[in-house]
């Protein structure tokens, strides 16, 4: 309780000091300006016991060491922008960045964020979902938080999570890619509350690439979803690639957890 009047206290703060320049980021020799509340998450934390905290630290990191001018980078669940931003800015003027974001609320705040930072070159925010199939689905909603998702169950944690059911469509990763003639993505970042085995079926070319790949993993999801661990590691086997915890030196073992990967290729 007390913990909470004071994150409310200093975000009042923060809205009043930062309402028209936004709160400024300072990262890999770069000043970034964020909506107040929406900020990434200091790297300081990397070693936070908190997994959320840590695993955002840690992306964060690796994002803004392996990123450089002239770089075409994708944000496949981009919603607020916090690691958008990051990735126009090391991508440079020379560089390409997609942000895909379809839920409407996060990607208004997306939209505010990057009109806080007019000296990067703009994203091409999407509004597509990424899946293995173009189409469309039902996206599940809560005002535009983290957790908006194409399963309820990755939403809907107890009674009184209620969302809004949306309408967006679907394309695959591969098929974006090749009708934009875009070059090969340098960096790939996934973070889509349970989608991410069906998104990377959907791109099974950039696996085959040279792209590296950072993704979220929400096994809890996969259920409603239809996948499982089998599959993931179908896949990266099938692209010469291995699955390893971004905070960890060992493989992803038998048993999936929630965390971030990367998908490395085997030297």
């Amino acid at each position: 309780m007390i913990a909470n009047y004071r994150h409310q206290l200093v975000l009042g703060l923060k809205k009043a000091l930062y309402k028209r320049s936004g709160e400024p980021y300072r990262i890999a020799g770069h000043t970034l300006r964020y909506m107040p509340g929406t900020r990434p998450v200091r790297l300081r934390y990397i070693h936070s016991r908190n997994g959320d905290v840590r695993y955002d630290a840690l992306r964060l990191a690796w994002l803004s060491t392996h990123l450089t001018e002239g770089d075409t980078a994708v944000d496949i669940g981009a919603h607020w922008g916090a690691f958008s931003v990051l990735m126009a800015a090391k991508c440079g003027q020379t560089g390409h960045v997609v942000a895909f974001e379809p839920d409407p609320c996060a990607r208004a705040v997306l939209a505010n964020n990057l009109n806080l930072n007019p000296g990067i070159k703009r994203p091409v925010v999407e509004a597509y979902a990424c899946s293995d199939e173009i189409g469309e689905a039902t996206l599940f909603s809560r005002g535009g938080n983290a957790q908006s998702s194409l399963v309820r169950s990755a939403v809907e944690f107890s009674p009184k999570h209620k969302s809004e059911e949306l309408r967006v469509l679907l394309t695959t990763l591969d098929f974006y890619l090749s009708e934009r003639h875009l070059p090969e993505p340098r960096c790939v970042k996934i973070d889509a509350e349970g989608a991410e085995i069906r998104i990377l079926k959907g791109a099974k070319k950039v696996l085959s690439s040279n792209a590296e790949l950072v993704c979220g993993l929400h096994p809890y999801a996969w259920p409603e979803f239809g996948n499982t661990l089998a599959e993931l590691k179908d896949l990266a086997a099938a692209a010469g690639r291995r699955i390893r915890y971004l905070d960890q030196d060992a493989g992803i073992g038998d048993e999936a957890k929630y965390g971030t990967v990367l998908l490395e290729r085997y030297p």
